[in-house]
Order: C-alpha cells, then sequence, then structure tokens
C-alpha cells in the first residue's frame, strides 16, 4: 500500500477501527479516514445493509404507484 499516493481507511466505529485509524495515520499523512460516510452505524457493511433495504423499500414502492 505504501506506493499509493493516497490510501482510504473505512474501518470499525470500534475501538480496534479507532486504534488502527491512529497507528496508519501516525505513520504516514497518506491514510485518509473514511469513516464519516457511514457515521451513526457500527461499519461500512451494516451501513450498506441499511442503505440497501432503503434503496429496496424505496423501489417497491415506486412500482406499486405504476401498477395503480
Amino acid at each position: 500500500m505504501e506506493k499509493h499516493e493516497h490510501i482510504h481507511l473505512y474501518l470499525d466505529h470500534d475501538n480496534a477501527g479507532k486504534k488502527g485509524l491512529e497507528f496508519a495515520q501516525n505513520r504516514s499523512r497518506k491514510y485518509v479516514d473514511e469513516s464519516k460516510l457511514y457515521m451513526g452505524y457500527k461499519d461500512l457493511n451494516e451501513w450498506h445493509i441499511s442503505f440497501t433495504k432503503v434503496q429496496k423499500s424505496s423501489l417497491s414502492r415506486q412500482t406499486r404507484r405504476r401498477h395503480l
């Protein structure tokens, strides 16, 4: 990873994720914290599952409206 100009981190919002972020950012400024994307969720996967459910629900409502 060191050969890259920027390294985007999507770590969990727990102690291990925070320690990992701190370790990486102390090592180099090229590590970028991207966890703000899923603020309010435990991790990226939890956010993705929630986001997918919202999309499916929205798509289902749109489909029902077309058929009415």
